[in-house]
């Protein structure tokens, strides 16, 4: 299982940005069957979870395979890059 989860917030100029792109992957990954999950977390509802993963900008973007990070984005990513970074996560083997 994939994983990547946005961190934002409402206040956020550049996180605003971004919530096409996530919302786009939403739509794609979200759905039954799939191994990829995509959520958004606002960093003032959750800080312990931001504390947690290290939030220390936003937007940023934690990918987990299996429950372990294997990779963050800080700042404004495309959708391309995010799906490639997605994509890339599911080519690769998990002894990597």
């Amino acid at each position: 299982m994939i994983e990547v989860i946005k961190f934002g917030a409402d206040w956020c100029g550049p996180c605003r940005m971004v919530a096409p792109s996530v919302e786009k992957l939403k739509e794609k990954y979200n759905i039954e069957g799939s191994s990829v999950q995509i959520t958004s977390i606002d960093v003032d509802q959750n800080p312990e979870l931001s504390k947690e993963h290290k939030i220390q900008s936003i937007p940023a973007f934690i990918f987990k395979r299996d429950g372990v990070m294997i990779t963050k984005i800080v700042g404004v990513a495309t959708y391309d890059k995010l799906e490639e970074t997605i994509k890339n996560l599911q080519t690769q083997k998990v002894d990597e």
